[in-house]
């Protein structure tokens, strides 16, 4: 299994982790805006959740529950994407605070190679920006 070493920023706390990027069931991230992360050893939270990040500023098509093809189709590429983005990897970076979405994952920037990782999905018309309260419509 590769590991990828990654340079984590803190934003605002004075934490102090070592956070990982990991491989599960041979994807690094579960859709476009999800990842799963390994946190100073553990890859579960105290609930047994497995731990992950949600990216910040960004949305993509949902491929758990679509509400119709396209979204699904459009949210395998989105997941496709940026697996391929962290495989080809030279170097990955978390920028985070810890906070944490109601889905109990961590919100964090990913930047691979010096390129946030939001705007590639985005500028390649896999996401949006995130707006709260406005879920983009993926089946019009």
């Amino acid at each position: 299994m590769k590991r990828l070493i990654i340079l984590l920023v803190f934003l605002t706390t004075n934490l102090e982790a070592e956070i990982l990027l990991r491989e599960h069931k041979g994807n690094y991230c579960y859709d476009g805006d999800t990842c799963y992360v390994e946190i100073d050893g553990k890859i579960r939270d105290e609930k047994g959740n497995l731990l992950k990040i949600r990216l910040l500023e960004l949305d993509t098509p949902e491929i758990s529950k679509p509400k119709c093809e396209d979204e699904k189709r459009l949210g395998l590429l989105a997941k496709e994407f940026i697996n391929e983005l962290i495989k080809e990897s030279v170097s990955i970076e978390l920028k985070t605070d810890f906070k944490k979405d109601r889905y109990g994952r961590i919100l964090s920037y990913l930047v691979i190679d010096g390129e946030d990782v939001s705007s590639q999905i985005i500028n390649n018309n896999l996401g949006v920006l995130y707006e709260r309260n406005n879920k983009k419509d993926w089946c019009s």
